[in-house]
């Protein structure tokens, strides 16, 4: 049995095998997917569920690369020393945004508000020179949803500091769910799930040094009405030798494996979670 019990409606887990040499991880505990009891799975169109933060970036002309054009500027736009030194546009009622679910006239967010949630991403620290933002202009960039890049109407902040332009979303608050607070939503690009919308491909932890144990690994699926919770269960094969404790192994990152999980009934709008850590089997 798996060390972590998730006491969910409608379980359902088909899970099969996937041997692979890595360091195991767990005990952990799993998430509550509780959270998203409520979310509105029916609702037309979905609501975003942005998974990789609110802020996002829009190339300057010719492709160039974005972000800060100095140290100092970073640290202030994190610690949310900016400022609006210019005036804003008056925003248009409606945005037409091309959704996963088809297109849609949503409610615009005004640049104000725009520009006070960006303020609010960060902690005001007054012992930093503020960035200053001298244009403002209605356009679009990509932000991270849970089921991959989405590309909104967004208000885009230039000025000295920054190569591109910072981008916030021209989309009313209410076409989001819980605008602005973290989640624990998995990213779910739409390339990996099977037409049929039952089959799931996911990852489980890739190959690692000789001198780590051979690990199985299984995925485990909790179906309720709102979330599909994949939990990644590893299983300690063989344990390296004196030989192989021996060998260097440099700390690199590891591609994960793909790994196909079956759903006992199609995702939909559901909202996949991945459990935060690898749990081993006793």
């Amino acid at each position: 049995m798996a060390l972590a019990v998730v006491a969910l409606v409608g379980a359902c887990a088909r899970p099969g095998t996937h041997d692979v040499v890595g360091a195991p991880r767990g005990p952990g505990v799993i998430d509550s997917a509780g959270e998203w009891d409520t979310f509105p799975v029916d609702r037309v169109p979905r609501p975003i569920i942005v998974s990789g933060g609110m802020v996002g970036w829009a190339a300057a002309a010719g492709g160039a690369a974005t972000g800060f054009r100095t140290g100092d500027a970073k640290l202030a736009f994190l610690a949310g020393r900016i400022e609006l030194a210019t005036t804003a546009p008056e925003a248009p009622a409606t945005v037409d945004a091309y959704l996963f679910d088809g297109r849609f006239t949503l409610p615009a967010l005004p640049p104000a508000d725009a520009f006070a949630s960006l303020r609010g991403q960060g902690s005001a620290d007054a012992s930093l020179a503020p960035v200053r933002f001298t244009t403002v202009t209605l356009g679009s960039a990509a932000f991270d949803t849970d089921r991959g890049p989405l590309r909104l109407p967004a208000w885009l902040f230039g000025g000295p500091d920054v190569n591109g332009t910072v981008a916030w979303p021209a989309v009313g608050k209410e076409a989001f769910w819980r605008y602005g607070e973290p989640n624990n939503a998995a990213t779910l690009p739409p390339t990996h799930v099977s037409p049929d919308g039952r089959r799931i491909r996911t990852a489980v932890p890739g190959r690692g040094c000789r001198s780590d144990p051979v690990m199985r690994y299984r995925v485990e699926v909790t179906e309720t009405a709102t979330t599909v919770l994949l939990t990644t269960v590893g299983e300690t094969v063989s344990t390296p030798g004196p030989e192989e404790r021996d060998q260097p192994c440099v700390a690199i990152a590891r591609a994960g494996e793909p790994y196909d999980v079956y759903l006992a009934a199609p995702l939909g709008n559901r909202v996949v979670i991945e459990s935060p850590e690898v749990l081993s089997d006793r």
